[in-house]
């Protein structure tokens, strides 16, 4: 019976990820608060909600709040690291929140199907991810350096691909700083979990000098984004230690997005705040004719005017 229920506990922990959702940067339109626990099915939610955009389902999340909706960040960059329960950066205020359920990957598959103007820089591909980097940012050309760590990139295929996907990393942070701006959403996902398989785990030491390299580049380009567009930008990084939603990821089909999608109409920056300055001109106006109509309708003319006389009966004196 003990042995039914042992394998029931770790069957359960390897479908519920352990993670976190980190956000490092937000403007003042918004606030994140308190330490609740987020369901990773949520996480498109909470980003469309960022963005200003409409969200069709109940969630039980309370940690975001909505300050002033007429001035709402103009983008998001999230960072999905698997492999790593929380990454900690030193020159960095970060307000995380815990995790629970299945893989985060279909939260973000979502949010990227739901916002038009995306990149999704998806560092298991490498040919996809510097096209579509280079098509919002322009042109990159990915230099691995050497490293001093205890990576073997010659003699291993998992550590060559990690630097490399270090350099794409520090690509487009330096893209991010010549543009000053970012578009609506930028995604960039990376695994450790390939790397921690090779080396033999978490404990060893190509395992310690590869998250540090990691932290040190994400830092970078979470210091980037922040000075991008003025600010108004929400910047997070959302961490899994469930080592089974990479390998489920690469031997499932991804599901593609129909191209036919009912999408919403894409409007400018501006249009919320017309929209909201119509609305409120136009029920202050209805407002004010009511009670103009109330003040004419309930007004006593008095005995002077014209309608009081022509509507008033006198008594007739006899002479």
């Amino acid at each position: 019976m003990l042995k039914f229920a042992l394998i029931a506990v770790f069957s359960i922990a390897a479908v519920n990820a352990s993670g976190f959702l980190s956000i490092h940067h937000y403007p003042e339109s918004i606030e994140f608060k308190g330490n609740d626990d987020l369901n990773t099915d949520s996480i498109t939610d909470v980003f469309l909600a960022c963005l200003g955009n409409t969200i069709d389902s109940q969630s039980d999340f309370d940690g975001l709040r909505i300050r002033n909706p007429f001035n709402m960040p103009k983008s998001a960059l999230i960072v999905q690291i698997d492999g790593i329960e929380k990454l900690n950066f030193v020159g960095t205020k970060t307000h995380s929140f815990p995790l629970f359920g299945s893989t985060s990957s279909n939260s973000l598959d979502l949010l990227n199907s739901r916002v038009t103007n995306h990149v999704n820089a998806d560092l298991e591909d490498h040919h996809e991810t510097i096209s579509a980097i280079s098509e919002a940012y322009g042109k990159i050309k990915p230099v691995v350096e050497k490293s001093t760590s205890s990576l073997k990139p010659a003699a291993y295929p998992e550590d060559k691909d990690f630097l490399y996907n270090i350099a794409i990393i520090n690509e487009l942070t330096n893209k991010i700083k010549e543009k000053s701006s970012v578009p609506q959403l930028t995604t960039v996902r990376i695994s450790l979990n390939d790397l921690a398989a090779v080396h033999g785990g978490s404990q060893s030491a190509s395992y310690a000098d590869a998250k540090k390299m990691l932290t040190k580049s994400i830092e970078n380009l979470i210091e980037a984004a922040e000075a991008a567009n003025d600010g108004n930008i929400v910047v997070a990084t959302i961490t899994s230690k469930d080592d089974l939603s990479r390998a489920k990821r690469a031997t499932e089909q991804r599901q593609e997005v129909p191209a036919d999608l009912n999408l919403a109409k894409s409007y400018s920056s501006n249009y919320p705040v017309i929209f909201n300055i119509i609305l409120w001109f136009g029920v202050v106006l209805f407002f004010s004719l009511l009670a103009i109509c109330y003040a004419i309708a309930d007004m006593d003319p008095g005995r002077d005017s014209i309608i009081y006389r022509m509507t008033s009966t006198r008594m007739k004196k006899d002479n």
